[in-house]
């Protein structure tokens, strides 16, 4: 970078009076050997001025709130030098007056987490009701990871958009691995927000192109839990005084029997319901987490538990804890059951898309339609667990006719 040496000074242009005979203060910005000046919009007396301090000479408001004025005024030209400076700009006494009276584009531009925050302020009176609080709460860890990232490898709190390039995607994905342990796919979670915070730039004219559309991250394959026949009524039978093991037990399995996610449960209200012209009673509900519609007919098991609940008094159809509790009290119940599996609360709509459905011959396409996906290569994975599971209990008797060699 080309060394500089930029002074702000002030001067009163004596030559010059108004009808009161008050002169106008001028600024003057010198970068290296050029310079430039503009006039500040403060005027005074030339018996007022102190040529060597730069300043109004006494105490009084008017000579207070003038040299104050100047103060900010310096400060704001060192500001700018910096911003100017941070964006390669070749600095010049007159680029650096466009720039203090906002007249230089790329210094009124917009940063990461200014489009961060615009985002997270907006949607944050939708959670609960458009956005899951779990979502919010995942794109708020990404933007803490952000900042961490800028701290870190550039010393600064935040980054313009036009310095989003590939290195910098490189490195915060690096960072994600390395720093924070994160997997792969939950590396590819942080990342997605990331695009999609740079897409919304790109749609506000913020910045012309979106870096990360050419930076593509492979997901690793995931085994996704679900209950097979005996897991289910193992559940289905699990008996229990704890009233709160009961109420997840009845929630997780309304899951089950209905693909809702937690927070499409959390969000049931009666008008969510309707009786078609045969009396099947069925769920039609946008999903929290994508406004897709989910469409489901209930099953008997789910219109019991919704029947167990019809007077428990609150807003929803039934009771329903935090997400949190909820899943530690489905690791006990799972334990307690004999079943060796790592059960969230997710595991009951895997086991709605699997066991419940797809093993009893509902259609790829029908059950896409019930649990809000937008087309059935999302829903095609539970056909490979269901086969898995298939394989696995064929694999048991495979031998079983065999004839043996003498």
């Amino acid at each position: 970078m080309e060394k500089h040496c930029t002074t702000v000074y002030f001067t009163l242009k004596k030559t010059r009076k108004d009808k009161n005979g008050d002169s106008p203060i001028v600024a003057w910005i010198a970068v290296n050997s050029d310079r430039t000046s503009y006039y500040t919009g403060k005027k005074i007396k030339v018996s007022e001025w102190d040529e060597k301090k730069q300043l109004v000479k006494g105490t009084s408001d008017n000579a207070n709130l003038i040299n104050e004025y100047l103060y900010q005024l310096r400060n704001k030209i060192f500001q700018k030098e910096i911003e100017l400076m941070e964006k390669g700009f070749m600095l010049t006494p007159t680029l650096l007056k466009d720039a203090v009276n906002d007249h230089v584009e790329a210094v009124n531009q917009k940063t990461l987490m200014q489009v961060f925050n615009d985002f997270q302020t907006m949607r944050k009176p939708l959670i609960g009701k458009k956005i899951a609080k779990d979502t919010y709460e995942d794109n708020d860890l990404t933007g803490r990871y952000i900042k961490e990232f800028m701290k870190k490898q550039y010393h600064r709190n935040d980054i313009y958009l036009h310095e989003v390039k590939i290195g910098f995607i490189q490195g915060f994905h690096t960072f994600l691995l390395a720093e924070k342990n994160n997997r792969q796919n939950t590396s590819a979670k942080h990342l997605k927000f990331l695009k999609q915070l740079m897409n919304i730039a790109v749609a506000n004219g913020y910045i012309q192109f979106n870096p990360l559309n050419i930076y593509k991250v492979e997901r690793e394959p995931v085994e996704i839990d679900f209950l097979d026949d005996t897991e289910l009524r193992k559940i289905i039978n699990f008996d229990t005084p704890i009233k709160r093991f009961e109420r997840t037990r009845d929630a997780f399995l309304f899951g089950c029997f209905t693909g809702l996610a937690y927070i499409d449960i959390k969000t049931l209200r009666k008008e969510h319901f309707e009786t078609d012209d045969e009396g099947r009673i069925w769920i039609k509900k946008k999903r929290v987490k994508t406004g897709i519609l989910s469409r489901i007919p209930l099953l008997p098991m789910a219109k019991l538990l919704l029947e167990k609940y019809k007077d428990w008094g609150g807003d929803a159809v039934m009771p329903i804890q935090d997400a949190t509790d909820v899943n530690e009290n489905l690791k006990d119940i799972a334990s307690l059951c004999g079943i060796n599996k790592h059960v969230t609360f997710h595991t009951s709509r895997h086991t709605f898309a699997s066991t419940v459905t797809l093993a009893n011959n509902i259609s790829m396409e029908v059950i896409a339609k019930m649990m809000g996906h937008t087309n059935t290569r999302m829903t095609a994975r539970y056909a490979k667990l269901v086969d898995n599971t298939i394989a696995k209990q064929m694999d048991n008797i495979k031998n079983l006719f065999v004839e043996k060699d003498n």
